[in-house]
């Protein structure tokens, strides 16, 4: 794929979209959502703000890596200074529409399974060291995740 023609999909995909070649804004199921594409460097990136973390606690980020392990797929959590991010980087080469729609839908479910089950997909591979059930569903984690973002009232408080 290139610059160009993920450029056309995103209309499909994004409302408020704003942007310009390489760099575009929108948003998707009340999502902000970020897309970032450099046909030099071979590198396409789908991103979302999650929240800033109020402290940097232990338990929050073993929670995150461990979500990253077993519960997110293609879209990840990633931090910057104490800002959360839900971010899925792929080769621009190698990507197929159909895989492009997925990284988004990944990308938008990760940010809001944060407080609940912290995932991108139905798929669970196993779970983390500190997971009583196994990590079967990663359901009982994060009551209280010490991530603050733009609250709309929605279903995890604390969160995003």
């Amino acid at each position: 794929m290139t610059t160009s023609a993920i450029g056309k999909l995103l209309d499909s995909y994004l409302t408020e979209l704003e942007g310009e070649s390489g760099f575009w804004r929108g948003m998707r199921e009340d999502v902000q959502i970020f897309v970032l594409s450099d046909e030099s460097h071979d590198r396409m990136r789908i991103m979302a703000p999650v929240g800033e973390l109020k402290a940097l606690e232990t338990r929050v980020l073993q929670m995150l890596l461990e979500a990253n392990y077993d519960r997110a797929l293609d879209a990840k959590y990633a931090m910057r200074g104490k800002e959360v991010w839900s971010v899925s980087v792929h080769p621009l080469a190698t990507l197929a529409p159909d895989d492009f729609a997925s990284f988004l839908d990944q990308v938008v479910r990760l940010v809001k399974n944060t407080g609940s089950s912290y995932a991108s997909s139905d798929l669970v591979f196993g779970g983390g060291a500190g997971d009583a059930d196994g990590g079967a569903n990663g359901d009982d984690q994060g009551e209280d995740d010490d991530v603050a973002g733009d609250d709309d009232g929605g279903e995890e408080p604390g969160t995003r």
